[in-house]
């Protein structure tokens, strides 16, 4: 037993000795430094000067009155209300649209679909207007297209 406890006493004192000398923080030199700098604002004169010439004004007004903007596109809105891959199934929704929403019904064919839409609007503000008169008679998933004319 006594051999046991010698044993068990050296472990431990040579266990606390690596603990203690491998715990010990580490020293590290630190080197500090100062950095001088001036400060400096830049400011940007961001306000041109604008001279008016009369004349110039004038031939560029006669210019772009006499050149037409082919570059604007025209554009028109119309509601869809439906769209279909068989042809005979649009044609039914076609005729039964026509008599709860009128003549202005029409059926168009784009790629592999017939769509079937309502009403020609110039501005999207009357199509929108007039999709809420479509749903309210049934045609709940009725939304506005924009097309070129």
């Amino acid at each position: 037993m006594l051999k046991i406890t010698k044993i068990f006493l050296s472990v431990f004192i040579a266990q606390a000795a690596i603990y203690f000398s491998a715990c010990s923080s580490g020293e590290y030199e630190t080197e500090t430094y100062t950095v001088n700098y001036t400060e400096k604002t830049v400011v940007a004169d961001t306000i041109k000067k604008i001279t008016l010439n009369d004349e110039s004004i004038k031939q560029d007004k006669n210019d772009k009155d006499n050149i037409k903007d082919n570059t604007k596109e025209s554009f028109y809105y119309t509601v869809q209300i439906g769209a279909f891959a068989m042809h005979n199934n649009s044609d039914r929704f076609l005729e039964k649209a026509k008599t709860i929403l009128g003549d202005a019904v029409y059926s168009e064919e784009s790629g592999s679909l017939n769509k079937v839409r309502v009403g020609k609007f110039n501005t999207r503000a009357e199509a929108i207007k007039y999709s809420e008169v479509v749903r309210s008679k049934g045609y709940s998933d009725a939304f506005v297209v924009t097309k070129k004319n």
